[in-house]
């Protein structure tokens, strides 16, 4: 299987490409997927990332687009778990240094490869078609299928993030939209379990969900 990153001269591609081979091979999807891009532009630090996936005669090429820290060890203002930085009309944000090879964590990486592909997959085979969400639970769908994800890389033994960073997750995401009562939570709770796997069972909960939608309304 073909794996670019881009930019080519990222300090850390080299490690990054092997975190990918690494994950498709146990991932069980080096008969399907041929091609793997990752662009490491997004603008902003965040957990979300998205992808393109391109079929012909059953190959399928994946290309990926997230930010850096994703990938890269936790410290103050970088890596996976740092704050998303909001630029206002005053000053810029200030620089950070250039990342260097050993600022690339192997566990981010592994965590955050292992999430994607698998939600690749999901859509490779079929189990979840993304055309079909209706446009208002789009990202409440997205969130909670990743709980799934998660949960179900858990029960494999391979890399994903614990249940506490997925809930703190949650917590983010609807927490805004509206109070989280416990009836949320033994939502939450299914889907990490996988109680609730298959694309009807996610949206039905996903209803049941505070709207995220509210929060761009004007």
């Amino acid at each position: 299987m073909a794996i670019t990153v881009i930019p080519a001269d990222w300090p850390a591609a080299a490690e990054l490409a092997s975190v990918v081979e690494t994950a498709v091979v146990r991932l069980d999807l080096a008969d399907r997927l041929v091609d793997c891009t990752l662009i490491g532009d997004a603008v902003m630090a965040d957990d979300r990332a998205w992808f393109h996936l391109g079929e012909s005669g059953g190959c399928w090429r994946l290309t990926l687009w997230f930010h850096p820290d994703q990938v890269l060890r936790d410290m103050p203002d970088r890596g996976a778990h740092a704050s998303a930085r909001d630029w206002t009309l005053g000053p810029a944000p200030r620089s950070l240094p250039p990342i260097e090879v050993d600022d690339f964590s192997a566990p981010n990486a592994q965590r955050f490869v292992y999430q994607q592909l698998q939600l690749a997959d999901d859509v490779m085979s079929g189990r979840i078609e993304p055309g079909t969400v209706p446009p208002s639970l789009v990202e409440a769908f997205q969130e909670a299928w990743l709980v799934t994800v998660d949960g179900r890389l858990q029960r494999q033994g391979l890399p994903h993030l614990s249940p506490g960073e997925r809930r703190a997750i949650f917590l983010r995401r609807f927490g805004p939209a509206g109070i989280l009562t416990p009836r949320h939570w033994s939502i939450f709770n299914a889907l990490w379990s996988g109680d609730v796997a298959t694309q009807v069972e996610v949206l039905a909960r996903a209803r049941l969900l505070p709207p995220l939608d509210r929060l761009r309304r004007p």
